[in-house]
């Protein structure tokens, strides 16, 4: 009888589970990006270990459930997957809307490439609160951070891997004190090369998942005045606006006032 998938290829398990190519080429480090974490050594000196298909060993379940099967391995580089049969879809019209993503939780394996994220969307936006370069973050103090927000059971920082790529994230702040325990701040982030393909509704939509099971009631967030698309985005997935901060940011010499939103779940 085959065993359970084991937990860490779950994430995997998903990633192909909505995956709608007919063949998919992943890197390895892409793999362990969708995981989060690494790969065992045999994935990396034996080809047998892809092409396994019987127990005990069930890791191979997390692609063959879906329908896929290895047709290339090169070992430490890459493995191509291939379904027998095309998933067919009346959502899908051409080839740009057949990428695959999943949102999972942020783990400690992450941090460096997390950080890396955060300071690739520095660099292409002004509206996040960071500038180039200011980020006061250590590999070592995020992975502490992870911890402390485990033990706490509010707060998390949600990925969205995009076939194998980080591709955008979703901070989740919840409160300590235990009058605004219902409460979080949320801080949304997609790459530009990855926007208006839904992810940051689908990030939304996973916080607010996120939220319901932890008994968090009230997201907050904020959103910079001349950030059209970002407002735009928020009232359509229910936000309100409650106010306006008058001046709460300094860009190039000039202030811009904020709007804060929030939506009760």
């Amino acid at each position: 009888m085959t065993k359970k998938m084991e937990k860490k290829y779950i994430p995997l398990a998903n990633y192909f589970e909505v995956a709608l190519q007919q063949e998919i080429t992943l890197s390895f480090n892409e793999l362990e990006n969708i995981m989060g974490q690494a790969l065992p050594n045999a994935a990396y000196l034996n080809r047998s270990w892809w092409k396994k298909t019987k127990p005990p060993l069930s890791h191979y379940l997390s692609w063959t459930n879906a329908g896929y099967y290895v047709i290339d391995v090169k070992l430490g580089t890459s493995v191509t997957f291939s379904r027998t049969q095309m998933k067919t879809t009346s959502n899908i019209k051409n080839e740009d809307h057949q990428s695959a993503y999943i949102i999972r939780a942020l783990e400690a394996s992450d941090a460096r490439s997390f950080i890396h994220l955060q300071e690739e969307i520095f660099q292409q936006t002004d509206f996040m609160y960071n500038m180039q370069n200011e980020l006061d973050l250590t590999v070592q103090q995020l992975r502490k951070d992870l911890v402390y927000w485990k033990q706490l059971k509010n707060r998390t920082i949600l990925l969205c891997i995009l076939n194998g790529i980080f591709a955008g994230y979703a901070v989740i702040h919840g409160y300590k004190h235990s009058k605004v325990k219902h409460v979080a701040a949320v801080h949304l982030a997609v790459k530009e090369e990855y926007q208006q393909q839904g992810i940051g509704s689908a990030l939304m939509k996973a916080v607010e998942s996120w939220s319901k099971q932890r008994h968090i009631s009230r997201l907050e967030l904020t959103v910079m005045e001349h950030n059209d698309r970002a407002l735009n985005l928020f009232k359509k997935l229910g936000f309100q606006q409650e106010g306006i901060r008058l001046n709460a940011i300094k860009l190039n010499d000039a202030f811009i006032n904020e709007y804060s939103l929030s939506k009760i779940l």
